[in-house]
């Protein structure tokens, strides 16, 4: 485990503690991790991309569906390399055809990327290869923990509170302060 956050075992992490949540969810994450790896390198392979390649095409693919697009700044700092190196490896890609760079409207000296039907059609892939593995661990729990894992989900994504806040720098509510909302359904036997 790559955490240091207390061991399931040790005794200062109570049950229902964030310490011990925090353990237990750092464990499923890597476990899942760990499965997801292999698909993943697999995946990478097959597309003869380099990990900074995947990268610039995913912040690409998060900006927007494809016609929206990125300045080569934008990608730099997204992802945490230099503009130099960003530029390199969007020069791949454009090279694969997965990305289409062209000037921007407003600003010559700006270059604007984006994704080509080719690129978004390699983030797809990538994505659909994610959630089969996702599905796939769900469909092989007990219909019980199905129904709990469900719920739980539902109970941080549905939630008129976003539980994510906090995470880039934004001020995080006070756990006290945030309304819960019970979404849970009981399994009857």
């Amino acid at each position: 485990m790559l955490s240091n956050t207390p061991s399931v075992d040790d005794p200062s992490a109570t049950s229902g503690s964030v310490d011990a949540t925090t353990g237990k969810l750092t464990e499923f994450l890597d476990r899942l991790a760990c499965v997801a790896k292999a698909q993943t390198m697999d995946s990478l392979a097959a597309a003869d991309l380099t990990f900074s390649q995947m990268r610039v095409m995913f912040a690409l693919g998060a900006h927007g569906d494809g016609a929206e697009s990125m300045s080569l700044n934008e990608i730099a700092d997204h992802i945490n390399l230099s503009l130099a190196a960003a530029g390199r490896t969007v020069d791949k890609l454009v090279g694969a055809g997965l990305v289409h760079r062209r000037e921007d409207a407003t600003d010559r000296r700006v270059k604007r990327v984006s994704l080509t039907a080719e690129g978004s059609d390699v983030i797809t892939s990538h994505v659909s290869i994610h959630r089969e593995l996702l599905r796939t661990f769900v469909a092989g729990l007990p219909e019980p923990l199905q129904v709990d894992l469900g719920a739980a989900m539902a109970a941080i994504v549905d939630n008129d509170v976003d539980y994510f806040a906090g995470l880039h720098g934004e001020e995080m509510p006070d756990a006290a302060a945030r309304p819960f909302q019970d979404n849970t359904q009981k399994v009857t036997s």
